[in-house]
C-alpha cells in the first residue's frame, strides 16, 4: 500500500496490487478530520468484492451492457459474471496494476490488458490504461489516461465507483487509523440516513430496468423527473422513503432496508461531446457530491468533460453510498445499437489514440 499526502494533512491510502484503488481519503475540515471514502475493514474484504468499498476504477467499462453486442459491423459475446447476457464492471477493479511512479504526493500506476488472464474473454479490444493518483490542495485528484492497442476503433467506456460514509467524521474517539464507514457511522445507522444528502448537477434521468439503460431519458420538468431530482441535496432517507421498491426505512443490518434503485443521470453538453469530438479533458462534466449534515461536511466530486453521466447507488442496509461518475450510460453498448441516435457517450478511440480525463474530490465546510 502506498500512502500519498500534502502539507495539509490530506492522506491518501492507495492498493496498486487491487485495481490501484484509494481505498481511504481524509483532509482536514476546519478542526476536524472528515474521511471521504469508505475504507474495507480488511484486505480479504476487498479482494472478496473489489467494486464495492474505496474509489475502484471501472474499464473496460462501468455499469451494465448486454452481450452480446453489435459494434461496427461485428456481433461481440462477451463473458458474464452476473447474470446471463449482461457484463458489469469490467475487469480493472481486481486486476494487479503496475507502479511506474511514486513520490510523496503522487502514484502512477498502469494496467496493461494483456496482463489479465483470458483478456479476450472479458472483453474484445486490447488496451492500456494509465491511473495517476495525487494529494495536493487538501484534495485527492485521479486522472486516467486509456489507449487503444487494438488494430481498430473501439468504443471507449470507463468509470469510477467511489464510496462515501454516511458520515465523514467519526461519532465517537476513533481507534482506528483507517476507520470504516461502520466506525464512522456507529450506532446511529438510521439517524445518518437522514443526514446524508447525495446531489448531482445534471440536466436528465435516464430509466434502467435491472440495471440496463432503456433510452427513455427525463428531464426534471417531468412527473418521473422530478421524482429523480437531484440538483439540491435530498437525505438517502427521503429517497428511500419515496423511490424505494419495500421494505422499512434506514434500518441496519444490510438487506432489511428499502432498495432504492440505482439513478442515473446524465449532462447533455458533455454526452453529445463525444460525438462532437470535444476533449475529454476539459472542462465540463457532471459536478457530484455529498452534504454530511451531522458533521457539517460536503464533500465534492467534479469531473472533466470525459464524464457525462453519473449513478447514484444506495446499498440498503450498509453505511455507505456511491456516486458513480461515467463515461457511458449503463446498456451504451445495446442502446448504440438499438437507439442510434441517442448520445450515450460513447466515445469513439482511433488505433493508437488516447483517451484522458480527471476526478476531483475535495471537502468543504456546510
Amino acid at each position: 500500500m502506498y500512502v500519498l499526502s500534502d502539507d495539509t494533512g490530506a492522506t491518501a491510502h492507495v492498493i496498486p496490487d487491487v485495481g490501484a484503488n484509494c481505498i481511504a481519503f481524509s483532509t482536514p475540515v476546519g478542526a476536524t478530520r472528515a474521511h471521504l471514502l469508505s475504507t474495507p475493514a480488511s484486505s480479504e474484504v476487498l479482494r472478496g468484492r473489489p467494486t464495492f468499498c474505496g474509489y475502484p476504477i471501472l474499464s473496460p467499462y462501468p455499469g451494465r451492457h448486454a452481450t452480446p453486442f453489435s459494434w461496427d459491423g461485428a456481433t461481440y459475446n462477451v463473458e458474464t459474471v452476473e447474470r446471463p447476457g449482461v457484463i458489469l464492471h469490467g475487469f480493472a477493479a481486481r486486476a494487479k496494476w503496475e507502479v511506474v511512479d511514486a513520490s510523496s504526493d503522487t502514484l502512477v500506476c498502469v494496467l496493461n490488458s494483456e496482463t489479465v488472464p483470458d483478456r479476450g474473454l472479458s472483453w474484445p479490444f486490447p488496451f492500456t490504461l494509465v491511473a495517476t493518483h495525487r494529494v495536493a490542495s487538501g484534495a485527492h485528484s485521479l486522472v486516467l489516461e486509456l489507449t487503444n492497442r487494438s488494430d481498430c476503433e473501439i468504443p471507449h467506456l470507463l468509470g469510477l465507483h467511489p464510496y462515501f460514509p454516511l458520515r465523514f467524521t467519526a461519532h465517537d474517539a476513533l481507534e482506528r487509523d483507517l476507520p470504516t464507514a461502520s466506525d464512522l457511522v456507529g450506532p446511529d445507522g438510521i439517524g445518518t440516513r437522514e443526514t446524508c444528502q447525495p446531489w448531482v448537477h445534471a440536466d436528465d434521468w435516464w430509466e434502467m430496468i435491472a440495471g440496463l439503460g432503456t433510452g427513455r431519458v427525463e428531464d426534471f420538468t417531468s412527473n418521473a423527473g422530478a421524482q429523480t431530482d437531484l440538483r439540491h441535496p435530498r437525505s438517502v432517507a427521503e429517497l428511500e422513503r419515496t423511490l424505494a421498491w419495500s421494505g422499512a426505512p434506514g434500518v441496519i443490518p444490510p438487506g432489511t432496508a428499502p432498495r432504492l434503485p440505482v439513478l442515473l443521470y446524465g449532462d447533455r453538453s458533455a454526452l453529445s461531446g463525444a460525438r462532437e469530438g470535444r476533449a475529454p479533458w476539459a472542462a465540463g462534466g457532471i459536478t457530484s457530491g455529498v452534504d454530511d449534515l451531522a458533521s457539517g461536511v460536503r464533500a465534492t466530486l467534479a469531473t472533466s468533460a470525459g464524464f457525462p453521466a453519473n449513478a447514484l447507488f444506495c446499498p440498503p442496509g450498509f453505511p455507505f453510498i456511491s456516486l458513480e461518475p461515467r463515461s457511458a450510460m449503463s446498456n451504451a453498448l445495446g442502446l448504440h445499437s438499438s437507439h442510434p441516435s441517442l448520445d450515450t457517450g460513447i466515445f469513439r478511440l482511433a488505433p493508437g489514440e488516447t483517451w484522458r480525463a480527471w476526478a476531483h474530490l475535495s471537502a468543504s465546510a456546510l
